[in-house]
């Protein structure tokens, strides 16, 4: 007989004998309960007694029990595919199924999951009608076919399709119509992921780890830890009522948490068609043009408004620089991304600082800039003052663009 299910058949002996014996009783009354225990703990006479009462035990991946302790639904086996679609979901996590039922039954599905010599369980054996289990199970009072049937009976599954008004639904919308779900609970998911979770939080190693921290000390490895988890229970004080896998972890599953990223802000922005049309909003440098318009539309020219028109224009320029330079802050690269691909070669080269050598060892993409830059000046003077607009003259429109030129060719800070 396998190790494991002679420790099996001691373990069960040895709880029997200790809910039974009481201090009272006499030698001859405890040898009898000896005898009884050493008689009723045989492979002979407790598995056909198993083979019967496992009917009152259910196996499945899903129970219905974790939304509610009442509710009764058909069982179900999930054999979902793994993908490698970086879900954690039903088949891309390995776990044993759960099982749920009759509490003072559920010593057959012990037996049934105890590992035989080569690895299987007894109930892989069962399934496999292996010559090693038929040899095992073949009993003077008990054919090994019923016994089989019996025991296999945990593992049966119902094809009647029945859901509870106690399991969670919902509506989910399949073409023009709706496919009424049964939202169950992969309990045995729910214990991988508290046992790895445990793993990571309260190994040894973790231990150790925490333990040199709080020294001051320095650890090869150190430790990892998972933050903003919630514990949640099933089952209450009874948590066996729920199934065996909600039993072992004391009813207790981690949740993980489930709440939007954390983006982010930017302060601007990036272009992908044109920076001056998508970067800047021209309502926002209003307040920068009003004393511009101003003093165009003075009837005074001498030193004083001429420098001061010339003070606005250099104003203006310094305020879109700021923000090009807010969009080079962004990071290297950002441009090759396809959705930037219709920005012009030469706002990415004086944008992006992946094109920094291009930028400096070439001029070809100044002159479109300042171009860009300056006709963005006049066109959103004329837009927020078009009714009050005056054109500019030649020598005002020199200025600008002589102003532009030196601001964009020269501010070494913005190139380096």
């Amino acid at each position: 007989m396998n190790q494991n299910i002679a420790d099996f058949f001691a373990d069960r002996k040895a709880a029997w004998l200790k809910a039974k014996l009481k201090p009272s009783f006499t030698d001859e009354e405890q040898l009898q309960f000896q005898q009884d225990a050493n008689e009723k703990f045989t492979l002979a006479n407790w598995l056909p007694d198993a083979a019967k009462r496992a009917a009152q035990l259910t196996m499945a991946s899903h129970p219905s029990k974790f939304s509610h302790p009442s509710a009764k639904t058909s069982p179900i086996i999930a054999n979902s595919r793994q993908v490698d679609d970086g879900y954690l979901r039903s088949g891309n996590v390995d776990y044993d199924l759960d099982v749920f039922g009759n509490a003072a039954a559920m010593d057959v599905y012990k037996f049934l999951t105890l590992v035989m010599d080569d690895g299987k369980t007894v109930l892989n054996h069962l399934e496999e009608d292996s010559t090693h289990i038929k040899g095992l199970f073949t009993l003077p009072a008990t054919s090994y076919e019923t016994l089989k049937q019996g025991l296999i009976s945990i593992k049966q599954l119902d094809d009647s399709n029945k859901t509870d008004h106690l399991v969670k639904q919902v509506y989910f919308p399949v073409d023009e119509s709706y496919h009424l779900l049964s939202l169950l609970t992969p309990s045995g998911l729910l214990t991988q992921v508290k046992s790895r979770i445990d793993g990571i939080r309260f190994s040894e190693e973790t231990k150790q780890a925490k333990e040199t921290r709080k020294k001051n000390e320095h650890h090869v490895t150190g430790y990892d830890d998972l933050f903003d988890l919630t514990v949640t229970a099933y089952g209450g004080t009874q948590p066996q009522n729920v199934s065996v896998l909600n039993s072992k972890n004391a009813g207790r599953a981690y949740l993980l948490a489930s709440t939007p990223p954390k983006l982010k802000q930017r302060q601007i922005r990036l272009p992908n068609q044109n920076f001056f049309r998508n970067s800047l909003q021209v309502r926002r440098f209003k307040d920068a043009f009003e004393p511009l318009d101003k003093l165009i539309r003075t009837d005074v020219n001498n030193v004083y408004v001429r420098d001061g028109i010339k003070n606005c224009l250099k104003y203006i320029v310094d305020q879109v620089l700021q923000r090009a330079f807010i969009v080079r802050a962004y990071g290297e690269g950002w441009s090759d991304s396809d959705y930037y691909q219709s920005l012009p070669l030469s706002q990415r080269i004086w944008l992006d600082d992946a094109n920094l050598a291009q930028r400096e060892s070439q001029d070809d993409w100044l002159e479109d800039i300042v171009d860009a830059f300056a006709n963005w000046i006049l066109d959103s003077y004329e837009y927020l003052f078009k009714d009050t607009y005056v054109k500019l003259s030649d020598h005002e429109l020199r200025e600008v663009r002589i102003m532009v030129t030196q601001a964009v060719s020269s501010d070494q800070e913005f190139f380096k």
